[in-house]
C-alpha cells in the first residue's frame, strides 16, 4: 500500500486582509513572524458526591482567536486596528512645510505677526523631518526650537544650540511682508502686511518633510474613529514538492495595536484578533491546501 504524503505547514508567506461585506482587499502584510489559531474550549463536568472524579463531561464554549505577529507597520492595520485609516501621501518632489499655526496665544499668526512658514525657493534639499516651534523672543524677533536631531544632516547641516533643541544660534528679525530663513532647515518666516507687535513667549509650530518618495500620517484618539470586522486570509510558504497552504478566517475582531521603539531591532507588533462564526459563509474559518504539481 502506497501512503499518502506528508501535510505538513511550513512558514508564512502574507496575510491579507479584507472587507466582509465586499470582499476587498484592505491591504497585506508581507513581513511576518507568524500567525497562530488557538481554539480553547470548556469541559463541563457534573461533579457530585463523594466522587473524586467527574460524573460526566460536556463540551462548553469554544474561544477562536489568531494571534498574529508582524514585522512591519503596513497601513492596513491602522484602519482595522486602530479605527482610524492612514493617509498616504504621493512623492513630494520639493519637499513639503505645514501651514504655521498658533500654539499658545494669539499674538503669532495675525495681522502683527507672522503670515506664513514656507519652503524657501532653491533651499529644498534642505528640508528636515521634523517639527519646529517658532517662539516670540520679543515684539520684533524669534527663536525656533526643533524636537529631533534625526534628520539635522540632511542637506546644510543644522546644530542644535542647547539642551533645550533650540536652533538658531540669534533671534531672527519678523519685518512686515519680508521673509527671514531659518538657517539650515530649508524653511523661510514672512511677517504679516501690519506693524509687527509680536507678544513675547507666545508659540506657533509647523513640521516639515524632506524630498520624499512617500509619507504617510494619520491622528489616533479621535472622535471619528469607526472599527469594523474583518477577513483575514494567512498563506504558508510555497514547500519544495508544491505543497501550498490557505486560512480564510471569515470574520475577525481587533482593538488596538502596540507601537514599538527598540534599541538596534526592527519593530514588531503582535496582536490577537478574537474570531466569530460568519453566517454568511456558514463557518469561522476554511483551511486549504494544494499540492502543485507545476
Amino acid at each position: 500500500m502506497t501512503q499518502s504524503p506528508v501535510n505538513a505547514i511550513f512558514g508564512i508567506h502574507t496575510m491579507t486582509a479584507y472587507n466582509v461585506v465586499t470582499g476587498v482587499p484592505y491591504g497585506t502584510a508581507r513581513v511576518n513572524a507568524s500567525a497562530e489559531i488557538t481554539m480553547e474550549g470548556e469541559i463541563i463536568s457534573l461533579n457530585g458526591g463523594s466522587s473524586k472524579h467527574s460524573w460526566k463531561n460536556e463540551r462548553g464554549l469554544i474561544k477562536t482567536e489568531v494571534s498574529i505577529t508582524i514585522k512591519e507597520y503596513t497601513s492596513f492595520l491602522f484602519g482595522r486596528l486602530l479605527g482610524k485609516d492612514i493617509t498616504e501621501n504621493a512623492a513630494e518632489t520639493g519637499g513639503f512645510c505645514s501651514t504655521l499655526t498658533a500654539k499658545s496665544g494669539t499674538g503669532l499668526v495675525v495681522a502683527t505677526g507672522i503670515a506664513t512658514a514656507t519652503v524657501k525657493s532653491g533651499s529644498e534639499t534642505d528640508l528636515k523631518f521634523d517639527k519646529f516651534l517658532v517662539v516670540a523672543a520679543s515684539a520684533t524677533t524669534v527663536d525656533v526650537y526643533g524636537y529631533s536631531d534625526v534628520d539635522y544632516a540632511n542637506g546644510t547641516d543644522l546644530v542644535v544650540q542647547n539642551d533645550g533643541y533650540k536652533i538658531t544660534a540669534s533671534p531672527l528679525t519678523i519685518t512686515t511682508s519680508t521673509a527671514v530663513e531659518i538657517p539650515g532647515t530649508g524653511v523661510e518666516l514672512t511677517g504679516d502686511s501690519g506693524i509687527i507687535a509680536l507678544v513675547t513667549g507666545e508659540t506657533a509650530s509647523f513640521y516639515t518633510r524632506p524630498i520624499n518618495t512617500g509619507s504617510r500620517e494619520v491622528v489616533i484618539g479621535s472622535s471619528s474613529e469607526v472599527f469594523s470586522d474583518f477577513g483575514l486570509t494567512l498563506t504558508a510558504g510555497r514547500q519544495s514538492d508544491g505543497t501550498m497552504v490557505e486560512l480564510d478566517c471569515y470574520k475577525c475582531t481587533g482593538a488596538g495595536m502596540p507601537i514599538n521603539f527598540t534599541e538596534n531591532a526592527y519593530s514588531e507588533l503582535s496582536v490577537t484578533l478574537q474570531m466569530s462564526r460568519d453566517t454568511t459563509q456558514g463557518g469561522l474559518f476554511k483551511y486549504t491546501d494544494a499540492r502543485a504539481s507545476n
